[in-house]
């Protein structure tokens, strides 16, 4: 299946860096769209990432292309319809998250005959009649061969969090409401020192600050649970690391348990293990760098308070676990065609 990379960012660039490595040939890297065409830049960037490293096959370049040995070149487009006229892709992963390439995937009538993976739930794709939302590990027998949608949406690194932990703890008793608080590492939509943004708090330096923010996007997690549709709230505060959330929840349940069942249920849940765990050690941001699990419970942190509250907290990587699960997706759609 040959795929066209959308955005070269810091997630497209995970996606990319799997791509290149994964031994499944089944996917072929075979162009990515950028703003820029500038091949000595991103292979530089390729190469060499300051949170994550060197990558083990070495990316080389030609004047509009990528290199790697035994591989075709990969083309570098600043067009995105030109790029989808010069490779024929059979999968789109955009990762750039811009609301101009997504109504342009969506709305070009000889693009549309592409599937298209898009990584966070843009609100034009939300909006689009054959767009459904895949949280690997969690619904992925709605997307067997026959039901395979033109528009995938993997909605998230922290929904992509909540929703295996909610529905675990579900297997035990029903949540009935809650909220939680997710410390989340900065990403490249805040400024290094404080400048004019969309807002007073976002206008502040990142690696100087904690920055809260809402969280008033909800619809995936009510997708999935009905039940509590407005009954969970949440909010995200931004925090001076370069990779690594961590959020807590506090859950009203509808009968009582104690920590010992709440345990047990964590630890033998049919959640597949790639997408959810749980750690018992008293560890640190710094050691999931590269855990590409959606969801790792902190096995330390778990409270039943009075019977039937629920304390518990989790980590997800925002960048290495949501670009596996991007590959995840991919891979899946690859093996059904």
């Amino acid at each position: 299946m040959n795929v066209l990379l959308v955005g070269l960012g810091r997630i497209g660039k995970l996606v990319a860096r799997k791509l290149l490595l994964q031994d499944d040939a089944s996917l072929k890297w075979v162009g990515a769209v950028e703003e820029t065409i500038d091949s000595e830049l991103f292979t530089y960037l390729l190469n060499y990432d300051s949170t994550y490293g060197t990558i083990d096959t070495r990316v080389e370049h030609t004047r509009n292309s990528l290199r790697v040995r035994g591989s075709d070149d990969i083309r570098l487009f600043d067009d995105l319809s030109l790029a989808i006229e010069e490779t024929l892709p059979d999968l789109v992963i955009d990762c750039s998250g811009s609301q101009q390439s997504a109504e342009m995937l969506l709305s070009n009538d000889r693009i549309r005959s592409t599937r298209h993976l898009f990584a966070q739930a843009l609100d034009v794709v939300k909006q689009d009649s054959n767009s459904r939302v895949w949280v690997y590990g969690i619904n992925n027998s709605d997307f067997e061969r026959q039901n395979i949608p033109r528009n995938i949406i993997n909605p998230g690194c922290l929904n992509n969090c909540l929703i295996p932990l909610i529905s675990c703890l579900n297997e035990l008793n029903k949540i009935t409401k809650g909220s939680f608080v997710s410390v989340h590492s900065i990403t490249n939509t805040q400024p290094s020192l404080d400048t004019a943004k969309r807002s007073p708090r976002w206008s502040r330096a990142s690696g100087s600050n904690l920055v809260p923010t809402a969280h008033d996007n909800m619809s995936v997690i009510d997708h999935f649970f009905p039940e509590i549709k407005g009954k969970l709230v949440g909010r995200t505060v931004r925090a001076p690391v370069n990779h690594t959330s961590y959020v807590t929840c506090n859950f009203e349940l509808n009968e009582r348990t104690d920590t010992d069942s709440v345990l047990r249920c964590l630890t033998s849940t049919k959640i597949i293990p790639t997408v959810f765990g749980v750690d018992q050690e008293p560890l640190v941001s710094s050691d999931y760098l590269t855990d590409s699990r959606s969801c790792v419970v902190d096995g330390t942190s778990i409270r039943v308070i009075d019977g039937s509250t629920v304390l518990i907290s989790a980590w997800y990587n925002n960048e290495y676990a949501f670009a596996s699960r991007m590959v995840d997706i991919a891979n899946q759609i690859s093996q059904a065609s």
